[in-house]
């Protein structure tokens, strides 16, 4: 049976539905952005948790959220 929602698939992952929401978002990251994270080189004031959180459909406007702070 295919999970048709993040709230069929939680409680048979003991996860919750935000959680599950935020780790989906980070599978539509641009490609730079994900090795970024692998490779731990986002600036320092960039979370993780950050970029799960609504990211911006567009590439172009994720990498602009990565912007250095003054």
């Amino acid at each position: 049976m295919k999970a048709r929602s993040a709230a069929m698939i939680s409680p048979k992952a003991s996860a919750s539905r935000r959680f599950l929401l935020r780790k989906a978002n980070l599978t539509t990251l641009a490609p730079d952005i994900v090795a970024a994270i692998l490779y731990d080189a986002l600036p320092n004031h960039i979370t993780l948790f950050e970029q799960a959180v609504d990211p911006p459909a567009l590439w172009d406007e994720q990498r602009s959220r990565l912007t250095v702070r003054d």
